[in-house]
């Protein structure tokens, strides 16, 4: 590789990957002040259907960054109105039976519920329904007008060379003729088979999942007119796969498991849509007005060993640092909380006020939730293969309408009422502790209990900052975070603590600090348990207390180790049960170790 010479572009930091995380990765460094160039082999967005949730953790930070209301707002979004229902049915044909639901409310029902329940156990806001294909270009647009952001659509990315200063990395552009592009970082967002990765040397453990799956996506306005249990979200066929109503018009996917014999290339997706359609009824036939997109996809199950390369020049986000099967939700919208937690620490490393130890600690950060995540995405999928076995032990009798019919949709029913929604995991979307990083400056409090599917808040340093409404009804928690780091002082009387020293040592060490001063809050500042809480820019907490430090040593050492110039004195690494858990169910979950092939067959990605 060619790193001699001019560059042709200089940035401090190199992103490659257009997709959801690389664009909120470059929005979120354009607005703390830092340029970036964002590369993509692609001249378009995603036409594959591949998200369809944007969860309440990925909807609270678009509010955090101002852009929940025109995301919503976009057309090809769902309604507000629209419900989040997944139904469980032998048919979608005629004469087809219900077996279970999983029911949740709209956006807009779920507003008020966050409303009537302000006790900081609700995130800011609701999950989104929406289509991938029309979040992506939403971003694209956002980003087109930064002026921070360098953007090179069809330029490939081929290789890179990184030593302690930075990195030379190495494109073809959109007309064949190689480009050397320099920068002090270089993030790979490019997906689950990521080059980048590969390039840095940086492992992946797990592998495939036993399961391949044929995607059809399509409109049908005949379907929208006759489907016989209304509108919903995810409709779950008895054995022949599911389908998505992805904008609650004419516009669907269908996903249809492959059996060994059956092959991309000899399946007519008409045919295979009926299928889905029709469930343990046979084939319903109802006319195809268009299909957009089809392929085979296969899930994987993998993580990352490390999210940075051995000198810290290279990151990793997204796909390219983890892969899941879809179940939960947990795969896009874990990017985008990987793409607002590493868009800081960079920030503050370029800025000089932060070191770049914080780059280490995004992976001690994250992996560990990650884990969880895919902990969690891994018994959703068995859920479904023990509910996939019942079907083939009772398919004669699922549609009789007989006592046997009725006992078998009876068990059915009990169990997907047991199992419960797969996007309702709070302690997974919200409760995320980072109280195990050597740049969290720890109370001496013991964490309150974690629990898969409720969040309990807290402001114990580490966990993500509680969002409450203020007493107008109106204004969160949320909405009063700076752009980088928030103080907010709980202080009723007004005569609450000075912070005179903490403030100027802020401004000395170059600190970015916003200062937030509430009064007349009691309900918020019982919620958030102290009088000061220094919150980060991804809403974590860092550190709190109920007196401001005593002298400039004190403050100094709290900024200095929240910023990753020095670690807190007293950490040791914690021994984590989870990374030996993820081990076991990788021995036992996939079937091998492809973990850079795309995800679906054909997909122009890096």
């Amino acid at each position: 590789m060619e790193t001699d010479g001019a560059a042709d572009y200089d940035a401090p930091v190199i992103i490659v990957g257009a997709g959801p995380v690389g664009m909120l990765l470059a929005y979120q460094l354009d607005r703390l002040g830092i340029g970036c160039l964002i590369a993509d082999k692609n001249l378009q967005t995603t036409q594959w259907p591949k998200m369809d949730l944007t969860n309440c953790r990925s909807m609270e930070i678009l509010r955090f960054l101002g852009l929940a209301d025109d995301y919503r707002a976009q057309h090809g979004a769902v309604s507000v109105d629209a419900h989040f229902d997944s139904i469980f049915i032998t048919s979608l044909k005629s004469g087809g039976h219900l077996v279970g639901s999983w029911r949740l409310p709209s956006v807009q029902q779920q507003r008020n519920d966050i409303k009537l329940n302000n006790d900081g156990s609700q995130p800011a806001e609701p999950g989104q329904r929406c289509s991938q294909i029309i979040f992506e270009a939403w971003l694209k647009n956002l980003i087109l007008s930064k002026t921070k952001v360098i953007r090179k659509f069809g330029w490939t990315y081929l290789g890179h060379v990184e030593n302690a200063e930075g990195i030379i990395a190495t494109f073809s552009d959109n007309t064949g003729q190689s480009r050397t592009l320099r920068g002090r970082f270089l993030v790979g967002c490019d997906g689950g088979s990521s080059r980048v990765r590969r390039s840095a040397g940086i492992k992946m453990s797990g592998g495939q999942i036993p399961a391949r799956f044929y995607l059809i996506h399509f409109r049908s306005a005949q379907l929208a007119r006759e489907l016989s249990f209304g509108r919903f979200w995810h409709a779950f066929t008895a054995g022949t796969g599911f389908l998505i109503d992805q904008d609650e018009k004419d516009t669907f996917t269908a996903h249809y498991p492959l059996t060994d014999d059956e092959k991309d290339g000899f399946l007519d997706p008409h045919e295979v849509i009926h299928k889905v359609l029709g469930g343990s009824k046979g084939k319903w036939p109802i006319l195809i007005d268009e299909v957009l997109v089809h392929s085979e996809w296969q899930p994987s199950f993998s993580l990352a060993e490390d999210y940075s390369s051995k000198n810290g020049r290279v990151l990793l986000a997204g796909d390219a640092a983890h892969r899941n099967p879809p179940h939960g939700g947990y795969g896009m919208n874990s990017g985008l909380v990987d793409a607002i937690d590493l868009g800081w620490r960079l920030a503050a490393v370029t800025k000089g006020y932060g070191g770049e130890r914080l780059l280490k600690a995004y992976g001690t950060e994250r992996r560990p939730m990650m884990i969880r995540a895919l902990q969690r995405s891994y018994r959703h999928v068995m859920e479904h293969v023990v509910l996939g076995d019942f079907y083939n032990r009772h398919w004669n009798t699922l549609n009789c309408n007989t006592p046997d019919g009725d006992r078998v949709r009876t068990e059915i029913e009990s169990y997907i009422t047991l199992s419960g929604p797969e996007t309702l995991d709070r302690g997974i979307e919200l409760d995320l502790r980072y109280d195990h990083s050597p740049f969290i400056y720890p109370d001496g409090t013991l964490p309150v209990p974690w629990s898969v599917k409720t969040y309990k808040p807290s402001t114990r340093p580490g966990s993500r900052a509680p969002h409450v409404f203020l007493k107008d009804g109106v204004t969160s928690t949320y909405d009063l975070f700076g752009k980088e780091w928030t103080l907010m002082q709980f202080d009723p009387k007004g005569d609450g603590v000075k912070l005179g020293i903490f403030l100027a040592v802020a401004e000395q060490l170059g600190f970015p600090l916003k200062h937030v001063v509430l009064r007349g809050e009691s309900h918020v500042q019982r919620i958030w348990e102290r009088d000061l809480v220094l919150v980060r820019p991804d809403t974590h907490v860092a550190w709190r207390g109920n007196e401001a430090p005593a002298d400039q040593d004190e403050a100094k050492k709290i900024l200095l180790v929240v910023a990753g110039k020095m670690s807190f004195p007293e950490y040791t690494e914690p021994e984590r049960d989870e990374e030996y858990e993820f081990r076991d169910t990788v021995a036992g979950f996939a079937v091998n170790n492809e973990n850079d092939q795309p995800a679906i067959v054909g997909e122009d990605v890096d």
